[in-house]
């Protein structure tokens, strides 16, 4: 179909290969991600290259992914994990790349300062070669609308990509935002969100994952996420601006509505919504379906 205004009409890989290493956020563990130019109609492969990670690849793909807190991770079959990948997928979007092979020497992208900004900064200067092939978005036909408890996701038929968000924080109260989300606009008003995390779940959630052996939360710090203690965020110099929670939450939600396959085209309006919400939509979008989320 038609791209829809402010979108190229045609596929797009890297000129060049695109590399960057930082901590994950999670494992707490140093990573090098190289993104490699790919051919048209491949789509987005990762691909571990450590040892540990045997070689395994997988196309990303929201049927690739198993629940884990506070990520999007996707799974091989022989176990290999792919670890906070929601960021990247948000950037190779604001770049328009349909086409690239992601090779990991370790199992979590880096979460870098927490935001896409970065990632999008270390792919930019490779530059975008546009293909042949047209690219294929994903036009949407009717009203879908995913609920758990009061968190809930719809999304409807438009001519544009569009989001309406609303997020309710402790002593920060309802933040909102509402607009049409294409390349540039994201880059513009949306990429530089950090991740952030409340204190008093940030400290059980370490505890829990080091009695347990879950890597969780053990590479965070005050360089590569928000923490907020009630009403303050002590990271020195604050916000970037009074919404960034909810700005970094639709970071989140584009790069995971990236693994359905194309770029959509139609609103979204979300409620408080994370990781899960994100793939039980894409999960209705392909059943066609409303669908209730039990709460996990």
């Amino acid at each position: 179909m038609t791209a829809p205004p402010f979108f190229s009409s045609r596929q797009g890989t890297l000129q060049g290969p695109a590399t960057f290493e930082g901590i994950g956020l999670h494992t707490g563990r140093r990573t090098q991600v190289t993104v490699m130019p790919a051919p048209a109609g491949q789509g987005i492969r990762f691909r571990r290259s450590d040892r540990a990670g045997k070689g395994a690849e997988l196309q990303a793909d929201w049927r690739n992914c198993v629940d884990f807190p506070r990520c999007t991770m996707m799974q091989a079959p022989g176990g290999a994990k792919f670890q906070t990948i929601e960021h990247l997928m948000a950037a190779l979007f604001a770049l328009e790349i349909d086409n690239a092979t992601v090779l990991m020497d370790g199992q979590e992208v880096p979460i870098m300062d927490g935001s896409a900004a970065p990632l999008i900064e270390a792919i930019a200067a490779a530059g975008r070669e546009e293909q042949e092939a047209p690219r294929q978005f994903r036009k949407i036909e009717q009203s879908l609308t995913v609920t758990d408890d009061r968190i809930s996701l719809r999304i409807e038929p438009s001519e544009r990509f569009e989001i309406d968000y609303t997020l309710e924080l402790p002593y920060w109260g309802t933040q909102h935002w509402a607009g049409e989300v294409t390349p540039e606009s994201f880059r513009r008003e949306i990429c530089y969100a950090r991740t952030y995390g409340i204190l008093s779940v940030i400290w059980p959630a370490l505890i829990l994952g080091k009695l347990r052996l879950i890597p969780l939360v053990r590479g965070a710090s005050l360089g590569n996420a928000l923490l907020m203690y009630k009403d303050r965020v002590l990271n020195k110099g604050g916000l970037k601006s009074p919404d960034e929670f909810l700005r970094h939450r639709i970071i989140d939600l584009v790069g995971d509505l990236t693994l359905g396959g194309g770029p959509i085209i139609g609103k979204v309006t979300a409620f408080c919504s994370n990781h899960k919400h994100n793939r039980a939509l894409l999960r209705a979008i392909e059943a066609e379906k409303t669908a209730e989320l039990k709460a996990s």
